[in-house]
């Protein structure tokens, strides 16, 4: 595969991914509460999160700093960010054929998927931004995303490391996985989004059920938009629908929602 289409490829499964998986440096404080000093090496501690992405595909995490990794990024805020793919594409990263190997086995192993670790280090961000695209991804988070104790954190990258299945394998220097083409997006995402869900909800549901193969029929809202793509979601029923290539500005996102719904309303 081209390195540019897999570098493409690789943003699109961090994209689309709801969650993620955190690990960070145990701290000393953690350490004593549970008693565990005697090991005197330092100690992963893994944590399931919820995760958004910024328009240049950075991701953005919302933690409580009541929680145990938050207090590890307190003494050390690097940390590494592990993405399982959520939803299946055939067309980025196809399904190993067990028959070629003389392997009969109608189930698929799981490691046969691709996955994308990130290196890299956590800070607080105090934009609003981040925070109502976190929110438009994850609505239930509105519930909690303003307690006093709750802080956005921008992860930046500075590697990553790719498996997308049997013989795909790549490291990522931070060009690789962050999108720069992002001139015009946080002006006009709110508008564009609002303007789609009020005004062309046929089109919105036709980008689901057409170029998507959702079944659910209608009720389809944007909740995202990036240069390289845009989050749709139904009730709990997330999908994302990804650009052929990355925009060159926002100014292009009229042409590119006419063109899909062309698309869509010739399948």
């Amino acid at each position: 595969m081209e390195i540019k289409n897999i570098n493409f490829i690789s943003r699109q499964l961090m994209r689309s991914s709801t969650k993620g998986y955190l690990s960070t440096e145990f701290c000393k404080k953690n350490q004593e509460k549970v008693k565990i000093t005697n090991l005197k090496q330092p100690i992963p501690f893994s944590s399931f999160i919820m995760t958004a992405f910024d328009y240049d595909g950075s991701p953005l995490l919302l933690l409580s700093e009541l929680s145990e990794h938050t207090k590890n990024l307190k003494d050390n805020s690097i940390a590494s960010l592990m993405f399982y793919e959520e939803i299946k594409n055939e067309n980025f990263f196809p399904s190993f054929n067990n028959k070629k190997l003389g392997f009969k086995c109608s189930y698929e192993d799981p490691m046969s998927r691709p996955r994308l670790t990130l290196l890299g280090k956590l800070e607080i961000s105090s934009s609003n931004n981040h925070k109502n695209r976190f929110i438009n991804r994850h609505p239930a988070s509105k519930l909690y995303a303003y307690f006093s104790d709750m802080k956005m954190y921008k992860f930046n990258i500075v590697k990553g490391h790719l498996t997308g299945g049997f013989a795909m394998v790549k490291w990522f220097e931070k060009d690789d996985l962050i999108c720069t083409n992002t001139d015009g997006f946080e002006e006009d995402e709110a508008g564009v989004m609002q303007h789609m869900n009020n005004d062309h909800q046929i089109s919105v549901n036709l980008y689901a059920n057409k170029l998507l193969n959702e079944k659910k029929k209608s009720n389809w809202m944007i909740t995202g938009i990036d240069p390289e793509g845009f989050d749709l979601r139904n009730g709990k029923t997330f999908n994302r629908l990804n650009f052929q290539k990355s925009l060159k500005n926002s100014k292009q996102l009229r042409k590119e929602f006419v063109l899909l719904h062309k698309k869509a309303s010739n399948i």
